[in-house]
């Protein structure tokens, strides 16, 4: 159990850096929507399953 805790903070803190690093390069994309994206991307990295973002809604967020 402690492992995979050491596991979640660690992507938090690898997601928080991506999105410090990457949001001012894309103002145009909503902070919310970054942290999935990247949360999707990076989660690989820490032995979870896949996911990637599939669609971009007509409100310009997107879903899975």
């Amino acid at each position: 159990m402690r492992q995979a805790v050491k596991k979640s903070e660690a992507l938090a803190r690898d997601v928080m850096a991506w999105q410090n690093r990457l949001a001012p390069k894309f103002p145009e994309i909503d902070p919310h929507d970054m942290n999935l994206i990247l949360w999707s991307l990076l989660r690989r990295k820490y032995g979870g399953k896949w996911h990637f973002l599939l669609r971009r809604r007509e409100d310009g967020s997107y879903v899975r």
